[in-house]
Protein backbone atom coordinates (compact mmCIF):
# COMPACT_ATOMS: atom_id res chain seq x y z
CA UNK A 1 0.00 0.00 0.00
CA UNK A 2 1.24 3.44 -0.66
CA UNK A 3 0.99 6.20 2.06
CA UNK A 4 -0.33 9.83 0.64
CA UNK A 5 3.33 11.06 1.82
CA UNK A 6 5.42 8.34 -0.45
CA UNK A 7 2.65 8.88 -3.62
CA UNK A 8 3.22 12.90 -3.37
CA UNK A 9 6.79 12.23 -3.05
CA UNK A 10 6.67 10.26 -6.20
CA UNK A 11 4.09 12.85 -7.94
CA UNK A 12 6.99 15.20 -7.49
CA UNK A 13 9.39 13.40 -9.04
CA UNK A 14 7.29 12.62 -11.87
CA UNK A 15 7.01 16.16 -12.18
CA UNK A 16 10.71 16.92 -12.82
CA UNK A 17 10.85 14.96 -15.81
CA UNK A 18 7.79 17.23 -17.54
CA UNK A 19 9.31 20.57 -16.31
CA UNK A 20 12.93 19.68 -17.73
CA UNK A 21 11.62 18.40 -21.09
CA UNK A 22 9.54 21.74 -20.98
CA UNK A 23 13.09 23.44 -20.47
CA UNK A 24 14.84 21.60 -23.56
CA UNK A 25 12.02 23.18 -25.75
CA UNK A 26 12.78 26.32 -23.99
CA UNK A 27 16.18 26.35 -24.71
CA UNK A 28 15.97 25.17 -28.19
CA UNK A 29 13.62 28.23 -28.95
CA UNK A 30 16.85 30.60 -27.91
CA UNK A 31 19.27 30.01 -30.85
CA UNK A 32 19.78 27.62 -33.31
CA UNK A 33 22.08 24.87 -32.32
CA UNK A 34 25.52 24.96 -33.11
CA UNK A 35 25.84 24.33 -37.06
CA UNK A 36 28.25 20.69 -37.23
CA UNK A 37 26.29 18.15 -38.40
CA UNK A 38 28.37 15.24 -36.59
CA UNK A 39 27.34 17.55 -33.04
CA UNK A 40 23.65 17.56 -34.11
CA UNK A 41 23.52 13.83 -35.18
CA UNK A 42 24.65 13.40 -31.57
CA UNK A 43 21.81 15.45 -30.02
CA UNK A 44 19.92 13.48 -32.08
CA UNK A 45 21.25 10.36 -31.03
CA UNK A 46 20.62 11.92 -26.97
CA UNK A 47 17.09 12.89 -27.35
CA UNK A 48 16.40 8.96 -28.83
CA UNK A 49 18.45 7.60 -25.54
CA UNK A 50 16.12 10.06 -23.69
CA UNK A 51 12.73 9.15 -25.18
CA UNK A 52 13.51 5.05 -24.80
CA UNK A 53 14.06 6.47 -21.09
CA UNK A 54 11.15 8.06 -20.79
CA UNK A 55 9.48 5.46 -22.56
CA UNK A 56 10.75 2.34 -20.15
CA UNK A 57 9.31 5.41 -17.11
CA UNK A 58 5.90 5.15 -18.82
CA UNK A 59 6.01 1.02 -18.77
CA UNK A 60 6.87 1.22 -15.14
CA UNK A 61 4.12 3.43 -14.18
CA UNK A 62 2.21 1.14 -15.93
CA UNK A 63 3.43 -1.86 -14.43
CA UNK A 64 2.58 0.17 -10.80
CA UNK A 65 -0.93 0.62 -11.91
CA UNK A 66 -1.54 -3.69 -12.29
CA UNK A 67 0.65 -3.81 -9.20
CA UNK A 68 -1.90 -1.87 -7.22
CA UNK A 69 -4.82 -3.53 -8.95
CA UNK A 70 -3.54 -6.74 -7.92
CA UNK A 71 -2.99 -6.34 -4.51
CA UNK A 72 0.89 -5.94 -4.08
CA UNK A 73 1.86 -9.29 -4.94
CA UNK A 74 5.15 -10.19 -3.98
CA UNK A 75 5.60 -11.40 -8.32
CA UNK A 76 4.11 -8.13 -9.01
CA UNK A 77 6.57 -6.03 -7.01
CA UNK A 78 9.67 -8.14 -8.51
CA UNK A 79 8.21 -7.45 -11.47
CA UNK A 80 8.30 -3.56 -10.65
CA UNK A 81 11.42 -3.85 -9.64
CA UNK A 82 12.64 -5.00 -13.14
CA UNK A 83 10.98 -2.20 -14.29
CA UNK A 84 12.91 0.08 -12.10
CA UNK A 85 16.23 -1.52 -13.04
CA UNK A 86 15.34 -0.67 -16.70
CA UNK A 87 14.97 2.84 -15.95
CA UNK A 88 18.29 2.78 -14.20
CA UNK A 89 20.05 1.24 -16.98
CA UNK A 90 18.56 3.16 -19.61
CA UNK A 91 19.31 6.41 -17.94
CA UNK A 92 23.16 5.25 -17.30
CA UNK A 93 23.03 4.43 -21.06
CA UNK A 94 21.76 8.40 -21.52
CA UNK A 95 24.73 9.22 -19.62
CA UNK A 96 27.39 7.76 -21.84
CA UNK A 97 25.70 9.57 -24.79
CA UNK A 98 25.78 13.03 -23.29
CA UNK A 99 29.49 12.47 -22.40
CA UNK A 100 30.18 11.73 -25.74
CA UNK A 101 28.30 14.12 -27.08
CA UNK A 102 29.33 17.11 -24.98
CA UNK A 103 33.38 15.71 -25.28
CA UNK A 104 32.57 16.64 -28.81
CA UNK A 105 31.15 19.55 -29.29
CA UNK A 106 33.91 21.10 -26.34
CA UNK A 107 36.66 20.08 -28.71
CA UNK A 108 34.89 21.06 -32.17
CA UNK A 109 33.56 24.17 -30.88
CA UNK A 110 35.80 27.40 -30.35
CA UNK A 111 35.12 28.82 -33.24
CA UNK A 112 31.53 29.21 -32.37
CA UNK A 113 31.82 29.17 -28.55
CA UNK A 114 28.16 30.39 -28.12
CA UNK A 115 26.62 27.82 -29.98
CA UNK A 116 28.51 25.12 -28.53
CA UNK A 117 27.74 26.08 -24.79
CA UNK A 118 24.41 26.29 -25.88
CA UNK A 119 24.04 23.09 -27.54
CA UNK A 120 25.79 21.51 -24.44
CA UNK A 121 22.98 22.99 -22.42
CA UNK A 122 20.49 21.23 -24.32
CA UNK A 123 22.20 18.23 -23.60
CA UNK A 124 22.60 18.81 -20.18
CA UNK A 125 18.61 19.36 -20.05
CA UNK A 126 18.14 16.37 -22.14
CA UNK A 127 20.07 14.17 -20.07
CA UNK A 128 17.90 16.21 -16.88
CA UNK A 129 15.15 14.67 -18.37
CA UNK A 130 16.66 11.26 -18.23
CA UNK A 131 18.16 11.72 -14.60
CA UNK A 132 14.34 12.92 -13.82
CA UNK A 133 12.67 9.57 -15.23
CA UNK A 134 15.87 7.46 -12.88
CA UNK A 135 14.72 9.55 -9.80
CA UNK A 136 10.65 8.89 -10.56
CA UNK A 137 11.67 5.33 -10.82
CA UNK A 138 13.78 5.00 -8.08
CA UNK A 139 10.75 6.49 -5.66
CA UNK A 140 9.33 3.22 -6.18
CA UNK A 141 11.67 1.44 -4.37
CA UNK A 142 9.43 1.48 -1.21
CA UNK A 143 6.57 -0.52 -2.82
CA UNK A 144 9.10 -3.11 -3.96
CA UNK A 145 10.92 -3.66 -0.18
CA UNK A 146 7.06 -3.50 1.36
Amino acid sequence: MIDSDEFLFMLGRQDRIADYAQNVAEQLSFRPLYDNDEARQMVMEMAQAVQKTVAVYEDTVLHLRDLTLSGYTKTGREELLKYVQEVNLAEHEADLVESNAAGFVFRTGEEDALAAVHMYRVLQRLDDVANACEEAANAFLPIVYQ
